[in-house]
């Protein structure tokens, strides 16, 4: 796994906020996703996904949400807001969703050694479909925003 440090612009997203554990991730992401992109759907811009904030032990919020253009509007259950742009950690995990733990490890463990902080929530973007890639080859970029 590759992990660099890179400048990222700022990303629209069209999301839904929830509380879950680790154990319903999967099947909330796919529930929450059916809920959102059909009504997002002609203003998508890019792969789905999960952003992780305020985790503690196995539960914690999650932000399921799908890039759309600076165009897209909010509804009373789908927010709308930009992910933070500038320096940010990023590595390309390429394998099963169960093994994505072991690559959250391994960049904690290299932003560690190298003194980064995060300064706002992490997130996964799915770039391969799961319903048509095979498990080990399946690509998620991992996105840490990272202090100047």
């Amino acid at each position: 796994m590759e992990i660099r440090i890179e400048e990222i612009e700022a990303q629209p997203v069209a999301s839904i906020r929830i509380e879950t554990t680790q154990s319903e991730i999967a099947d909330k992401i796919g529930k929450l996703l059916r809920e959102i992109v059909p009504i997002v759907e002609e203003h998508m811009n890019g792969a789905p996904l999960a952003v992780f904030h305020a985790w503690e032990g196995d539960r914690g919020e999650m932000e399921v949400a799908v890039p759309v253009e600076a165009s897209a509007q909010a509804t009373d259950r789908i927010q709308r807001h930009d992910l933070p742009g500038g320096r940010a950690v990023v590595a390309t995990h390429i394998g099963p969703y169960d093994q994505l733990l072991a690559s959250w490890s391994t960049i904690n463990a290299w932003m560690k050694e190298r003194g980064l902080e995060a300064r706002s929530a992490p997130w996964e973007q799915y770039i391969s479909d799961c319903s048509v890639t095979p498990a080990n080859e399946l690509v998620t970029r991992i996105v840490l925003p990272i202090n100047d």
